[in-house]
């Protein structure tokens, strides 16, 4: 998904994610992956030794989003795009811009998965101008079927649309909101194991549902792309079918001193 288009505020509005693209150089993104092979080579995990990438999500290396290196990622042209979509300047720049998210090769079989589907925000938060922004920055380039983050574009709509026409009790938990999504068709089919092939098929095709576009899209680019995520859109990790590691950051901007609320 890398078309001009996806570059776009109304993008983002309508579909719920958008690009910035280079928001961090090549070079930026270079030393970021010098600074992730240093910290794997501590645990036995070597650039030039394939045959040490035998875990494909390595742990034990969150220590390594506070070198310096991570924060070329929040670049004044991020921050303006962040701004805009805000609405407001008045927003804390963060620390650090994200836990590192890696996957390695897999012998999984590609597919949407049924499961892991979730958000990281209120699922009763607004839907404009959102009380938040998540940041997927990739530093290293992300091919289709590459491990990259799948995203249900659209879905912030249907979400924020769902809860407004079937409001939850006071004090429903996260998981009693959860359960109460699974009752739209859609979701409910998106979170139904069945044939891998035919829900590739399905669900990353466009379909239109309650008048909203809905498919499932990876998050995929080159190097130094920021892709901008509306707090209310449901994604999920995927299995790394390629031949190179996937190297990403991800992390938020929020306005408010709950979180996501």
């Amino acid at each position: 998904m890398a078309d001009d288009h996806d570059q776009t505020f109304e993008h983002f509005r309508e579909h719920g994610w958008m690009r910035v693209r280079a928001a961090f150089d090549g070079t930026a993104a270079a030393a970021m992956r010098d600074v992730t092979w240093e910290g794997l080579a501590k645990v036995g995990i070597r650039r030039d030794q394939p045959a040490t990438w035998t875990v494909e999500r390595p742990e034990r290396l969150q220590h390594l989003k506070d070198d310096p290196a991570f924060a070329a990622v929040g670049s004044e042209r991020l921050l303006r795009a962040i701004a805009a979509l805000l609405g407001t300047e008045d927003f804390e720049r963060p620390k650090r811009w994200g836990a590192l998210f890696l996957a390695f090769p897999s012998q999984d079989r590609w597919t949407v998965p049924a499961g892991g589907w979730h958000i990281d925000a209120n699922y009763r938060s607004q839907l404009w101008p959102p009380k938040g922004v998540q940041t997927f920055a990739l530093f290293g380039d992300i091919a289709s079927r590459s491990g990259a983050t799948l995203i249900l574009s659209g879905g912030h709509r249907l979400i924020h649309a769902w809860f407004r026409d079937h409001p939850p009790p006071p004090g429903a938990s996260s998981a009693e909101l959860r359960q109460s999504l699974r009752g739209h068709p859609y979701i409910r089919d998106l979170h139904a194991e069945s044939d891998p092939d035919q829900r590739s098929a399905r669900f990353m095709a466009l379909e239109v549902v309650d008048g909203i576009p809905l498919r499932v899209v990876e998050c995929t680019g080159a190097a130094g792309d920021v892709i901008l995520v509306h707090p209310l859109t449901l994604h999920v990790a995927a299995p790394n079918n390629g031949a190179a590691p996937r190297f990403m950051l991800s992390g938020g901007v929020t306005t408010d001193m709950n979180g996501w609320g």
